[in-house]
């Protein structure tokens, strides 16, 4: 029989209360799930309004959070420690090399939204992978500007309140020391070995002297240096300098990178996309990432329809939530891409009469016809990584960063595992990415663009205050994982763990088939959606939810069953 095994470390005390007595749980309240496959194992705690809560892919990141919220960091602390943590720790997704999007909400300072996607370089041209098939995903001609560096150093000079250099220090440490990685890391490298390999710095780093072996000590010097130059220089490091120069080095002969790419390179503060639904305030990410746009636009078409009746997992319910996610990425893939270059104003793909004929469109019994709304207006791999923080003052982080592809382009400088970003644009208009997804000329690539993404971090808010903090890796399924979570939350009532766990599928307009889980939809209600004409495929899993609910008594920090994620929450009592 599958189990899940917990390692729980209670540290308890009495304290006194408003004259009272109270037991509570002091700064380290931990539970690490040792995750096995396909085992219910999301690892689910409480904690005090007066606590933190974390939820991360990986175990290292979520101790170097909750650690940092115990000195008294507020979440954009929290968020920036986690973030290098991941660099070194999750070196596929995790990244120092890659880009994203972070959405924080402050009681004190409002809702914000920071977007250090990735860009096209200087020397970019739409053409420029033309009968080139692999040259879009493999080598240094992937790499896009990176953006982590610059986009993390803003965030904690704005909001930040505890030395840059301590948040930077836990993953030098790391890095430097080393750690022991889960075997779901060393399988995931020696799967990219053929690939990984052809790079010198990744093959001396993971298949040299001291090759990666689970639970035994890995070390990565050149990192760590690299690590060590950004606690001292901060965005600098990543402008110009050693690790520049070496990234110029080693792309000279294929790359088209230049010095100036890095020390023009600029983070931008953007509005949320701010919506109501059923009640509550859902905060998302703004272009370029479709997330918001996608989310407000899903939802609406749903409005109206008996999902609550037909109940969860019902072939009408997984049908029409299929439709409607459909329709939402036709729109998304022919209108959107970097918000400076859009023609059209993309606002009134939410005007109520539009969604009303798109509402008329898709059906709970049958397959659409695939075709883009006529609307009144003149794709991320599994290797995205996604992290929630609440801070004891009810600020929060969503957090969504990538390089892309498993260990991006599969090139390393410095120590540095770099993106393949470059692919997310539109590489040929109207051809397929490597996630299916078939974009239009408006993500085509342009010098200094941002190419259309789908992370997806959000936070819902009640009455202005925190309800749930969420996101997803998982490219395109980000998107679809995202819904169904608040669909699970909120229109079918499940419990965080529940709504975090429960099956999951996913469509998008090309392919049209739907994806679901292994084992996890019936045969009979298979069945009846090969009735309706909707083609199905199976898959292992979908998306990997890093997320946090708030309760009037405390937090519960999710951490999906469906990775090796861990979610930790801190109680701290004050007298």
């Amino acid at each position: 029989m599958n189990t899940t095994t917990f390692l729980v470390h209670w540290r308890m005390r009495k304290l006194r209360n408003n004259g009272g007595m109270a037991i509570g749980y002091h700064a380290d309240v931990r539970i690490i799930s040792m995750i096995q496959v396909a085992i219910l194992c999301a690892a689910a705690i409480f904690a005090s309004q007066q606590g933190s809560a974390v939820s991360t892919t990986e175990r290292h990141a979520t101790q170097i959070g909750v650690d940092i919220l115990a000195q008294g960091g507020n979440a954009i602390d929290a968020a920036v420690a986690i973030h290098f943590a991941l660099a070194v720790t999750y070196p596929n997704a995790g990244n120092i090399g890659g880009g994203g999007f972070l959405l924080y909400h402050s009681p004190d300072d409002g809702d914000v939204f920071l977007d250090f996607r990735e860009i096209a370089p200087a020397a970019a041209t739409a053409d420029m992978y033309r009968g080139q098939s692999q040259s879009s995903t493999l080598g240094w001609r992937a790499v896009g500007v990176p953006g982590a560096v610059p986009g993390m150093y803003q965030a904690h000079q704005k909001y930040g309140t505890l030395q840059w250099r301590d948040l930077i220090d836990p993953a030098y440490r790391l890095a430097k020391d080393g750690f022991e990685p889960n075997q779901s890391l060393c399988d995931r490298v020696q799967r990219y070995q053929n690939t990984l390999s052809q790079d010198p710095g990744c093959n001396i780093t993971f298949f040299g002297s001291q090759k990666m072996q689970a639970d035994e000590k890995f070390r990565q010097a050149e990192l760590a240096h690299s690590l060590q130059l950004i606690s001292k220089r901060g965005d600098l490091a990543m402008r110009n300098g050693y690790i520049v120069d070496e990234i110029l080095r080693l792309s000279a002969t294929t790359g088209v990178l230049t010095a100036a790419d890095f020390e023009n390179y600029q983070p931008v503060w953007r509005d949320v996309h701010r919506f109501d639904w059923r009640g509550k305030e859902i905060i998302s990410a703004s272009l370029p990432s479709s997330g918001g746009m996608f989310l407000q636009q899903s939802l609406a078409l749903l409005e109206g329809a008996p999902l609550a009746v037909w109940g969860f997992n019902d072939p009408r319910t997984i049908q029409l939530i299929g439709e409607a996610s459909a329709a939402a990425f036709r729109d998304r893939n022919h209108y959107f891409g970097d918000p400076n270059a859009l023609q059209v104003d993309i606002s009134e793909l939410l005007d109520p009469q539009y969604l009303r004929l798109r509402r008329q469109q898709i059906s709970a019994t049958s397959q659409s016809k695939a075709h883009v709304g006529n609307a009144a207006i003149t794709r991320e791999s599994t290797e995205t990584t996604h992290f929630s923080v609440v801070d004891q003052w009810g600020g929060a982080v969503s957090c969504t960063t990538t390089l892309n592809s498993n260990f991006g382009a599969k090139v390393m400088a410095a120590g540095i595992i770099f993106n393949n970003e470059m692919d997310d644009f539109a590489a040929q208009a109207g051809k397929a990415n490597q996630f299916g997804l078939v974009q239009s000329a408006a993500n085509a690539i342009v010098a200094g663009n941002r190419p259309l993404s789908s992370m997806a971090p959000t936070i819902v808010l009640i009455d202005g205050k925190v309800d749930a903090v969420l996101g997803s890796p998982g490219g395109p399924v980000i998107l679809t994982t995202v819904l169904q979570v608040l669909l699970n939350r909120y229109v079918f009532n499940m419990r965080p763990l529940a709504a975090v766990s429960a099956p999951r599928f996913h469509r998008q307009d090309l392919p049209t088939y739907i994806k679901y889980e292994n084992s996890r939809i019936s045969i009979a209600v298979r069945e009846r959606l090969r009735q309706f004409n909707q083609p199905l495929r199976m898959v292992r899993g979908l998306g990997l939810v890093n997320a946090i609910f708030v309760f009037n008594d405390g937090y519960q920090a999710v951490s999906d069953k469906r990775g090796d994620g861990v979610a930790q929450s801190m109680l701290e009592h004050k007298l």
